[in-house]
């Protein structure tokens, strides 16, 4: 199996305790606040700063690379992202894949020390400029665009990736360069000796504008994975505020849900685990903004049961080390007889169960790990069969 890309398990849904015996496990009664939608965002900064080709399995795929100079990153440089054109036929009308990556989280405390996780593989430490600085064309190309479609040995990977490039998807490869889960709306960064903003929403939206302004599009999908997943949803919800219907996304191993503030509280500085004993979550909540105030928004579980219909597929490794898989059960997972990862997507599943012949969907790939739409594994049909059931409706293109 190629090696798991970084993990992260997401802290969105924390408010002012970390303590499981605070922290409710039960919805939140607190309707969303919508008072920043739409999103102020803007495309008119965006350049055109180099282009690149790659061979995909013999196949020429042209790659477009841009700068957003009206976004910083939290350290240094800007904004950017990487359209894919369709294999063999650059320019073509194609249906768009929206990727973003994972990566983890961080943030300033106090003293500007800047916070972060452990990478549960092997416990090293991250490197907090990984996702605070520029993402050059090459980090982009090698990082995420090959990493995930192709093999340690160079062979073609069968992730969901390289299945929609080679059905003729145009892809878009966003960045997240404030460690904020993609999801920042221009609140200052805090503690930040650099200062500047976490512009992780707007940057996404504005990218995925001028794309669909540029070039021929029909449907448009967003999948996130690890850090990203709370990023695609951000996303949707974002645009469907504001009349825009994505025709669906996929959430690969985190959901922005009130139980990972259960977990947390209960994992956090155990070994294996993503978040030493030293890492705040409710600073780093503060960071991120909206989707982890919970007295702004009450989690997933809670839209899905009060009818958003943007198609969603949350799907998860239940041995991911990212939500306690592998880990000793916490007491509330352990008193239902589900493991971690179980525990922290059945709100999901229950509010999806609830729906008869409900648009969404959770898939767990038993036996596997972070994040397994990125490597071969049954993770990638799920995803197949989540969006030829919505193509077979015939939606609307979201753009048009």
């Amino acid at each position: 199996m190629k090696r798991i890309t970084s993990l992260f398990i997401i802290f969105l849904t924390i408010i002012s305790s970390c303590s499981k015996d605070e922290g409710s496990i039960g919805p939140s009664p607190i309707i969303p606040d919508h008072s920043w939608a739409p999103l102020n965002r803007t495309t008119s900064s965006i350049y055109l700063a180099a282009e690149d080709s790659i061979i995909i399995d013999t196949n020429s795929v042209e790659l477009d690379f841009y700068r957003n100079t009206a976004y910083t990153c939290g350290f240094s440089g800007n904004y950017t992202f990487l359209v894919v054109e369709p294999i063999n036929n650059p320019g073509a009308e194609a249906p768009l894949w929206v990727y973003l990556h994972g990566g983890g989280a961080g943030y300033f405390d106090e003293n500007r020390e800047y916070k972060i996780g452990v990478r549960p593989t092997d416990g090293a430490p991250r490197n907090p400029n990984q996702h605070n600085t520029e993402k050059t064309l090459e980090r982009l190309r090698d990082d995420q665009l090959i990493y995930n479609t192709q093999t340690n040995t160079g062979q073609i990977e069968n992730s969901t990736l390289t299945r929609r490039i080679m059905e003729g998807y145009r892809i878009l490869i966003v960045s997240m360069s404030d460690h904020d889960l993609h999801s920042g709306m221009g609140t200052p960064y805090l503690n930040n000796p650099h200062g500047g903003e976490v512009n992780g929403l707007q940057a996404n939206m504005a990218a995925i504008d001028y794309t669909v302004a540029n070039y021929p599009t029909t449907h448009v999908f967003a999948h996130g994975t690890s850090a990203g997943s709370i990023g695609a949803f951000t996303l949707a919800y974002a645009y469907n505020l504001e009349g825009v219907k994505l025709n669906g996304i996929i959430m690969d191993s985190h959901l922005a849900s009130y139980r990972t503030e259960t977990l947390i509280g209960s994992l956090v500085g155990e070994s294996g685990f993503v978040f030493p004993a030293d890492f705040d979550i409710i600073e780093a909540g503060k960071k991120v903004g909206w989707i982890a105030d919970r007295d702004r928004f009450p989690g997933i579980e809670y839209v899905i049961n009060n009818g958003y219909d943007i198609p969603s597929l949350d799907i998860y490794g239940n041995l991911d080390p990212g939500c306690g898989g592998g880990l000793a059960r916490i007491d509330e997972a352990h008193s239902v007889g589900l493991d971690n990862c179980d525990w922290v997507h059945e709100g999901f599943r229950q509010a999806v169960v609830s729906q008869p012949n409900s648009i969404h969907k959770v898939r767990v790939t038993t036996g596997f790990g972070h994040v397994p739409t990125n490597y071969a594994s049954p993770a990638n049909d799920f995803v197949d069969e989540f969006i030829n059931e919505i193509l077979a409706t015939n939606p609307s293109n979201p753009f048009n």
